[in-house]
């Protein structure tokens, strides 16, 4: 057993944070920040949910002064919750924000484009030193500045470079109140540059706390299967000191989803395993290429196992006929069993922990490089939605690896429709096997200027058809063109009734009235050859 990493301890305000503090949960408004009694109505609701932080934009001086009013407001009701303002683009506006608020936001991709962070930063933590205000480090996978993209792409180790020239200047100037975040609506993308992060800040003697969340999760039951996604593997790994659930749904909705999260995966003191040196590499994807069985392996799409003849949705039966399984004991003790060629080891949850699976799966991998890998979890619980989290926390942990071939899942309390269409998406999510349209949606904030749930759901009654297609919709410039780079469509707030299309990352239609969006959004997919009709 090895340590499970343990971030420093540090005070946001009146909250501890980081080291053996419980997981806190956070979130932001979408409310104007100068509607002073809309932003304090809703901080209460997320506080009174269970959310630790309340974040505001802060989009200049005036937001600055509103954020005063409110902070106010909420201590004359009894609030002491920390105040966080999310600032881009002004690092002048940053240093005004941090004489106010107890914790700022900057983002490494825009902040730089008012100097050079050799002089910006140093200047800020100044300020924040003087106001005992932390700042979290907050990279964005959509908003890379131009140097890191031409050096690195947007790839996970551009972001954490990104984060490492902001986090050393901090350990240089003595500055311990930071917190550090790398954000993607790729739940992947997100795992792997997190573990990055963790294992350079080791390396260079640093410990600063996480803080997780995938960007743009969307709403419904997709958006918490999306985050559940990719925050369980990190927290089984004891990774994450701070949590935020980005859904498309008023800000206090994403509460009671966060601490879900957090009391289902909670954090190890040790590991069985190191979850920097696998046989497979942690840091960028890769699947594993098993011997095809059935269908099953040879880097197919992951299977789905039916305990019983294949229903609609499963892909395979093990049967006197089929495959065989082999459990990992039997293995062990006799591992000439996969040496037949319609074998594949059957990883069991039983009562084992999330843990040992993963090293045990990390002992059979070592050892056998051909047979194929199914997992197997019983799950007795009658609530769906504690189900389809609580699977989406267990299987995400493992496919984001790519080295399962299939994945067996059992409840009787589900019908088997259910089961199967809760792994389709957890399949999704986790980049392992593609099956209706993707949704990128940002939860939006207070620099959004249209009912961007209403838009969701006009998007998706006109293109939930369209199975192959990513579409994203984004609240505004920030980071919306960024965060949804690898959509094949986008649709992006630019101003008070204005939208703008892109196909792909080439904008295509600028500044098109809301009313008019949808219709052209369906044209351009129309052009682009991406169309079927919903009757075919």
């Amino acid at each position: 057993m090895i340590p499970a990493y343990r971030s420093d301890s540090i005070s946001i305000g009146s909250l501890r944070l980081g080291g053996n503090e419980p997981v806190r949960i956070q979130s932001m408004t979408n409310t104007d920040t100068n509607n002073i009694d809309a932003s304090v109505d809703q901080c209460i609701r997320m506080i009174n949910a269970g959310a630790h932080m309340v974040r505001l934009t802060t989009q200049g001086s005036r937001e600055v002064k509103s954020l005063v009013k409110i902070k106010e407001s909420l201590h004359s009701l009894g609030y002491n919750t920390p105040v966080v303002a999310d600032i881009h683009f002004k690092p002048g506006l940053a240093r005004e924000a941090a004489r106010v608020a107890d914790k700022i936001r900057i983002n490494p991709g825009n902040y730089l484009k008012g100097g050079s962070v050799d002089t910006l930063l140093p200047d800020l933590i100044h300020t924040c030193k003087q106001h005992n205000t932390s700042v979290r480090i907050g990279v964005n996978h959509g908003s890379l500045n131009e140097s890191v993209l031409h050096e690195f792409g947007d790839t996970p180790a551009g972001m954490v470079w990104s984060a490492m020239e902001f986090l050393r200047i901090c350990k240089r100037e003595g500055f311990e109140n930071v917190v550090v975040s790398l954000k993607s609506s790729n739940p992947r993308v997100m795992i792997q540059s997190v573990r990055l992060l963790t294992r350079t800040m080791s390396v260079e003697g640093m410990s600063y706390p996480l803080h997780l969340g995938v960007t743009e999760a969307g709403d419904g039951i997709e958006g918490r299967i999306k985050s559940v996604t990719g925050m369980a593997p990190l927290l089984l790994e004891g990774m994450g000191d701070t949590i935020r659930v980005s859904l498309t749904e008023p800000p206090e909705a994403e509460i009671p989803v966060a601490n879900m999260i957090a009391g289902l995966f909670p954090k190890p003191r040790e590991l069985p395993y190191d979850p920097f040196d696998l046989p497979w590499n942690p840091f960028d994807f890769g699947r594993r290429i098993s011997t095809g069985i059935s269908g099953m392996g040879n880097g197919s799409k992951v299977k789905i196992i039916s305990p019983v003849p294949p229903e609609p949705g499963a892909d395979l039966h093990p049967g006197a006929a089929g495959p065989a399984a082999v459990s990992f004991k039997r293995w062990k003790q006799k591992p000439q069993l996969l040496d037949n060629s319609d074998h594949f080891l059957l990883l069991d949850r039983e009562d084992h922990s999330l843990q040992m699976i993963k090293s045990f799966l990390a002992d059979f991998c070592s050892y056998n490089h051909s047979s194929p890998v199914v997992y197997r979890f019983l799950s007795m619980t009658e609530d769906s939605e504690l189900f389809r989290m609580q699977t989406a926390g267990e299987l995400g942990s493992l496919l984001v690896d790519g080295v399962l071939d299939g994945i067996w899942v059992e409840n009787p309390h589900m019908t088997t429709d259910f089961i199967n269409e809760t792994l389709l998406m957890i399949l999704q999510a986790a980049g392992a096997r593609i099956s209706k349209t993707e949704y990128i949606a940002c939860p939006s904030c207070g620099r959004t200027h249209f009912d961007i749930m209403a838009r969701l759901n006009e998007i998706k009654m006109a293109t939930s058809h369209l199975k192959a297609l990513k579409i994203g919709v984004m609240g505004c410039m920030v980071n919306g063109p960024g965060e949804m780079a690898d959509a094949d469509y986008g649709y992006v707030g630019a101003g008070p009734g204005k939208v703008s299309l892109y196909k792909g990352k080439v904008l295509k239609y600028k500044n098109v009235p809301e009313q008019e969006a949808l219709d052209l959004m369906v044209d351009l997919i129309k052009s682009e050859g991406d169309w079927i009709d919903p009757t075919t």
